[in-house]
């Protein structure tokens, strides 16, 4: 219970016990918690501590208010460090989470005029295209479609549901990949994004565009990344 004789206030109390109860899966994301009347009976407080204890938790992501709902705890989002240049895979596991994929199309292609450009390839030239669904403990999170030179359309035979491209390229081939340009803006869900994504059709999504590099200034793909947004957050 809450000691109203402690030096510390109430509010950040009871934001402690909230926040070490949703740590330890007491609840659980999405659930719906008390109403503050409720909650305020409950821990023996004003609804006023209540509401300071949960807008503190909301601002740091926990926890979500949504008008004439309630409120609920916050879906755990992911992030990615758009300084660093590491694959999807590996940046799954430095914030403790398991990446997966699924190839949703892998073939020799000619390409639009804009990505031969970028690539500085001449008009009719063909690429490497593969196309992967990106998973992060097992929830489709963003949609690969790269573009890549065809010396490496060894990576057609390649088990990519399964390895880093990354890593293959290392392996294979001794490539490095060592830094990127990349933009960045807001798009809107096609219907065959919306079923990959598990969102509705014209949901707001996140799309990274950009050029990756390896030694010697060698572009090693062009392409793109389709992103939940509400799902992932993006250090730039």
């Amino acid at each position: 219970m809450l000691d109203g004789k402690a030096i510390k206030p109430l509010y950040e109390q009871l934001k402690e016990k909230l926040e070490n109860d949703i740590a330890e899966g007491k609840y659980k994301p999405g659930e719906k918690l008390l109403p503050e009347v409720e909650m305020a009976k409950k821990y023996n407080v004003s609804v006023i501590t209540v509401r300071k204890a949960t807008d503190e938790l909301s601002i740091k992501g926990l926890l979500e208010k949504r008008q004439g709902k309630g409120t609920f705890v916050a879906s755990r989002k992911y992030y990615k460090d758009l300084n660093q240049v590491i694959s999807f895979s590996e940046s799954c596991k430095m914030i403790g989470a398991v990446p997966g994929a699924k190839v949703l199309m892998s073939e020799l292609v000619v390409p639009s005029k804009d990505i031969l450009d970028q690539m500085e390839l001449s008009l009719d030239s063909k690429t490497v295209y593969i196309s992967r669904l990106r998973l992060v403990d097992k929830v489709p999170m963003v949609i690969e479609n790269n573009h890549f030179p065809l010396k490496y359309s060894f990576l057609l035979e390649e088990d990519l549901d399964n390895n880093s491209v990354f890593n293959i390229l290392k392996e294979k081939c001794g490539t490095q990949i060592v830094r990127s340009r990349r933009t960045i803006e807001i798009c809107r869900a096609s219907a065959l994004e919306a079923s990959h994504l598990n969102v509705k059709r014209n949901s707001p999504l996140l799309l990274v565009q950009g050029v990756v590099y390896g030694l010697d200034n060698e572009i090693v793909y062009v392409g793109s990344q389709i992103i939940n947004g509400e799902r992932y957050k993006l250090y730039v």
